[in-house]
């Protein structure tokens, strides 16, 4: 051990999660609940950027029914 760097001790509980994690990263990953979860992040992205393109649109329809001199430009 270098003279400069203290020696580091994992509390126990510290250790034991460490060893823990240690274990299950060597277990063997499952395909198909993989690709589950992932299909299922993916669904859940499309249902919220279709819910915000559908207030968007509602938001710019809204608008233009409130002032019909209402256009897309900033200005």
């Amino acid at each position: 051990m270098h003279a400069n760097t203290p020696h580091l001790q994992m509390s126990d509980a510290l250790e034991r999660a460490y060893g823990n994690f240690a274990l299950d990263a060597t277990r063997p990953l499952c395909l198909k609940s993989g690709l589950r979860k992932v299909g299922a992040s993916l669904w859940h992205a499309g249902k919220a950027a279709g819910r915000f393109l559908g207030d968007a649109i509602n938001a710019q329809a809204e608008a233009r029914a409130r002032d019909m001199r209402y256009s897309r430009t900033p200005w």
